[in-house]
């Protein structure tokens, strides 16, 4: 009888710990809100759902849109003004979707409601638009990112990892990313000026996070590109150096595919993350043997590494707008998860490279001739 008891008051405190845990798991899972209905939205909703999240609201300026949206993804709520998402108090983070012009003014009201925010790359078209955001997130004491989702690719980590511990000193960085537009007449937000468009903010951040993640600011910014007849830049190459001594490169287009690669080179050996570098699954490292002269890497270890996305990459996934969006999914576990531990950053993509790399390209903007109507 004495160990049935026991059994009985283990059991009723085990079930009791059961529940706790259960409270617990419930009260920390993530509650999203989100501004627009577009396709990148599409893609981050279906993320957030698969990452264990809470689909809270979606706000859009079209009630029609809201509703369609808020129905498809499964959303609890729905709103026809952005205004209507700041006040919502069950919503731990707002995800903005909309196109880059309209980035400042929602960053900046989703803050100043005390407002944790993830906002879609770039974080702002301009510098004095980023250094306000920041400014504003650390004054209220609140999360702010820019959804660079490369950085959160398992492949990307890995790169990083073997940069910083086994190619010695860093020599050369190059990344791309470009693609067809069409042959078409040149609209599209894409090119429209009033849309902050432009294949810098549009695909180019990718290839200066890759550099600035790895090298972190340069000293020299050297850039050259052509201009779209709407004025916004359709191809960039830039040139970086930086105090270290290493040097990189990048390439942005609109109007044709580029290799869309990147490669990283050191002292002891080189990475190269394969097409699309932007949302890789893949990555291949040659190391020289510690000790060994070889000057041409003709003996190297070569390794390749694969971290496959769910479902694997090969073109769109069911469901997703845009090749490789299966990996949001790393994106969205890494914010929920610096929610949770009270953080107002993320140690994988900080606030003081998102100005880095919102400083160079305001740079490279200037020597191509490229201006927006926020331009100080």
């Amino acid at each position: 009888l004495k160990l049935q008891f026991l059994y009985f008051i283990g059991e009723k405190r085990e079930k009791k710990r059961g529940k706790k845990r259960r409270e617990e798991t419930q009260y920390t899972m993530t509650r999203w809100g989100i501004i627009s209905t577009g396709k990148i939205a599409n893609d981050f909703a279906l993320a957030i759902a698969k990452a264990g999240g809470v689909l809270e609201a979606v706000a859009s300026r079209s009630e029609e849109n809201a509703e369609r949206f808020a129905k498809q993804h499964g959303f609890k709520r729905h709103y026809n003004s952005y205004e209507q998402i700041y006040a919502d108090s069950n919503i731990d983070i707002i995800y903005i979707a909309t196109p880059h012009s309209h980035h400042f003014e929602c960053v900046m009201q989703a803050l100043e409601n005390s407002k944790n925010v993830l906002c879609e790359k770039p974080l702002c078209p301009t510098m004095w638009q980023t250094e306000k955001c920041v400014a504003k997130a650390r004054e209220k004491n609140v999360f702010l990112m820019e959804g660079v989702w490369t950085r959160f690719f398992p492949t990307v980590r890995e790169a990083k990892k073997v940069a910083e511990n086994d190619l010695g000193k860093l020599v050369s960085v190059w990344s791309s990313f470009g693609f067809n537009a069409g042959n078409g007449p040149q609209t599209g937000r894409i090119f429209e000026k009033e849309l902050a468009g432009g294949a810098l903010l549009d695909v180019g951040v990718y290839p200066l996070n890759w550099v600035v993640m790895l090298l972190g600011e340069p000293v020299k910014v050297q850039a050259t590109g052509t201009l779209a007849s709407t004025g916004v830049d359709d191809f960039v190459a830039a040139t970086l150096t930086f105090s270290c001594g290493a040097v990189a490169q990048i390439q942005a287009a609109t109007t044709c595919t580029l290799t869309n690669d990147t490669h990283v080179t050191g002292k002891n050996g080189i990475i190269h993350v394969p097409t699309p570098s932007h949302c890789p699954d893949t990555l291949t490292t040659k190391l020289v043997p510690q000790g060994s002269n070889d000057p041409l890497l003709l003996g190297a270890v070569k390794t390749t590494t694969t971290r496959p996305l769910d479902p694997p990459h090969c073109g769109l996934a069911p469901g997703y707008n845009f090749i490789g969006s299966q990996g949001f999914v790393h994106e969205v576990l890494a914010v929920q998860s610096a929610l949770e531990k009270g953080l107002k950053e993320c140690a994988e993509a900080p606030l003081d490279e998102t100005l880095i790399v919102a400083k160079v390209s305001q740079e490279i903007r200037k020597q191509i001739g490229v201006t927006y109507s926020w331009d100080q």
